[in-house]
Formats: C-alpha cells, structure tokens, sequence
C-alpha cells in the first residue's frame, strides 16, 4: 500500500499527464479550426506551401538532430550543453540551408515564394521549440507549457481570420511563443545559452552525436513506423484511396500523439529521480496505467464513431475509410503499452534497449506490411500496424518477465 506522501505524487503524477494529453487535444483542434478557416477563405496555396516545406524540414531535422531533443529532455547537464552546441553549429544552420534547398526547389514547381519563405521559418521555429519544451517539462512546468503553445495557436487563429496569410500567421505566433517561453524561463532558457559559438564546442558537437547515438535510431525509427504504411501504400494506390487513407492516418497519429504526451511525464519523473533533480517513487507499473487509462477509452469511442468522424466530420468519400480508423484504434492500445515501456527505459536512461525495440517493431512492421499492403490495400496497411504494434508489444512483455 503507497504511503500518503507516494499517493499525493501519484495524484501529481496523474494530473500532469492528464494537462499534457490534455494540451496536445486542444492544440490539435486549434490547428483544425485554423486549417478550415484557411480552407473556407481560399488560402489552398498557403496550406499546400506550409505542408511541403514542413514534411520535407522533418526528415532534415532528423538527419541533423537525430534524437537530440530527446537527450537534451532526459540527460545529464554536461549531456544538454552537449545538445545545444550541436543545435548551435549544425542543426539550426542546416534547417536554415534546407529552408532555401526547399523553397527554391517547390517555388520552381509554382509554389508561392513567400509562402514557402514564411513555412521555413515555421519549421525552424517549431524544431527549436522542441528544446524549449523539453525545458519546461523537465522542470515539471506542463500547465505553462500547455498555456503557451495553444496561446500561439490560439493568437495564429485570430490572425487567419483577421486575414493574414496562414503561413505569416503562424510565424508570427510561433516566434511570439519562443520570445513569450524564453522570458517565463528566464536566464536558463535553451535560446539564451550559448548563442555565440566557441572553439571548443566544435568539440561539443562531435560528443553530442556520440552521445546521442542510440536515440538517433530510436528518433528514425519512429519516423519509419508512422510513415512505413503510408508510403507502401502510395505505391499501389491511387489518388483517390490515399487521400482519404491519408486523413484516417493522420488522425491516428494525432491521437496517439495525445497517448505520448501523456506518457512524458512518468519518463521526465524517472529521469528527475535518476539525475537526483527530483523525487518520484511511482511503480513500475504506473506508465501503463497512464497508457491504458488514455488509450483504451479512446480507441472504443473513435471505433464506435468511425462511421460519423469518417463521413461526416472529415467527409471522406472512400466507404472503407471507417474500417481504416476502427482498425488503426485496435492498434492503440499496444502502441500505448509499448511506448510506456520504452518512455520507461529512456528515463532510466537505457537507451540502447529503447531503440532496439523500436529496431524490433520495424522489422515486424516492414514485414506486416510486405504481406498486407498488397493482398489488402489500404485495409492491409492499417491491418500491418495493428498486428506490428500487438507481436511487439507480445515479444517486449516476455523479454521483460525474463529479465525479472
């Protein structure tokens, strides 16, 4: 039985995960209601320049940051500074080379140019909020980060509808969130540090790859897992069933994401108490719990409503599209136990075992999909996920029981 004191910082615990799940649902449907605010007035170039060039900027960030963000959120101090000498010199030098590499090559396709200029500095100011989020949820501040990100949301919805270009819109929140963040920080905010390179930290940046190694396959791995499905499909399919098979996905994404938010607080409570910045004495079980409680109510009501969402709130023409969602929510909840395990072990700072996990649930993936894709289609790569997501999950909870 928990003592009073285990109980209040489960309570703690629990209503953390529940602002961080909670922040991700609101900011998503303020990107929705700025999405089809744009929609309805038009601006089809503005949303075709900001998804280019912020699809093609992940895979750059990847290659540049691999899982950086993720030591910077869950290492030692020396380990942070590492990370912020390699986003210094390297990652944010190569986004800005990427940014140019990307608009010129979309704005000889008949893209707008400004529009692709403005999605650039976007994308740049989302990859560093990435460490300035991991600021704040390190320092267990979820309600302030919550307050910010959708206060940005929020002031880039009001600006659409006053009539500013989308793109111009959520560059001038996103900048405004960073500025806003960095004074709630204050003088240990991530932008604030080590703006000036130095010799040594050329040093630095090197130490950081090595470092950052491990998590560098985890971070690529889970870009191939969301997008492993998708891509096999666009291979054998048309226009026509990815469009609606593209909605369904994304939607799965998105709430899974929901599910990973949630599940950061239990790691960043691992890794205070490991780091001795922190206290946290919740169970092991206490992630699952978390994964469980978040993923299982969701997974039953979307698959429930699948048939409403798909028609009616998305207007999918595709008369599959419902069994698409009802089949990607049979997924979640093992994608939900999993990345409880894995958040686990990154916080207790085992990240080799993380991203050999990971490694695992790719292989499984690739071949689920090798096999479905093409025998089922669309219903094939949503079937691929499931049973990747659910073997996985089988294999992890058997090596654990060994190992104990």
């Amino acid at each position: 039985m928990p003592s009073p004191a285990d109980q209040r910082g489960l309570l703690g615990l629990a209503r953390s995960s529940a602002i961080a799940g909670g922040a991700v649902v609101a900011n998503g449907l303020l990107s929705a209601a700025v999405l089809a605010v744009c929609a309805a007035m038009g601006q089809t170039a503005q949303i075709a320049a900001y998804t280019v060039v912020t699809s093609a900027l992940a895979f750059v960030q990847i290659g540049l940051a691999g899982g950086s963000a993720m030591l910077y959120l869950n290492g030692t101090e020396p380990q942070r500074a590492l990370v912020r000498a390699q986003w210094t010199l390297v990652v944010v030098p190569g986004l800005l080379l990427g940014a140019v590499a990307v608009g010129a090559f979309y704005a000889g396709r008949g893209y707008d140019p400004s529009a692709l200029a403005a999605a650039g500095v976007v994308a740049l100011g989302n990859a560093l909020a990435q460490l300035q989020i991991a600021d704040f949820t390190r320092r267990m501040r979820f309600l302030a980060n919550a307050l910010l990100q959708c206060g940005s949301k929020a002031a880039s919805l009001l600006l659409v509808v006053a009539g500013v270009p989308l793109t111009v819109a959520l560059a001038v929140a996103g900048l405004a969130q960073l500025a806003a963040g960095e004074l709630v920080l204050g003088k240990d905010g991530s932008l604030r540090r080590q703006i000036f390179p130095r010799y040594s930290m050329l040093r630095d940046v090197a130490a950081a790859y090595r470092a950052g190694g491990p998590l560098f396959g985890y971070a690529a791995g889970d870009l191939y897992v969301a997008r492993a499905g998708t891509v096999a499909l666009s291979l054998v399919a048309g226009p026509a069933v990815m469009g609606s098979f593209g909605a369904v996905a994304a939607a799965y994404q998105a709430i899974g994401g929901v599910v990973q938010s949630a599940l950061q607080v239990p790691m960043i409570a691992r890794a205070r108490a490991r780091l001795g910045i922190g206290y946290s004495h919740h169970p092991a079980w206490f992630a699952v719990a978390v994964a469980l409680a978040c993923a299982v109510p969701m997974a039953a009501v979307v698959s429930v409503l699948a048939p409403v969402l798909t028609r009616t709130v998305l207007s999918l023409p595709h008369p599959g599209a419902a069994g698409w969602l009802a089949l990607f929510m049979l997924a979640l909840p093992f994608m939900a136990v999993t990345r409880a395990l894995l958040f686990d072990w990154i916080g207790d700072a085992h990240y080799g075992r993380a991203t050999r996990a990971f490694a695992l649930l790719a292989a499984v993936l690739t071949v689920c999909v090798a096999v479905g894709v093409p025998a089922f289609g669309a219903a094939g790569a949503a079937e691929a996920t499931a049973a990747a997501e659910a073997l996985t999950l089988a294999v992890l909870l058997v090596a654990r029981a060994r190992r104990v």
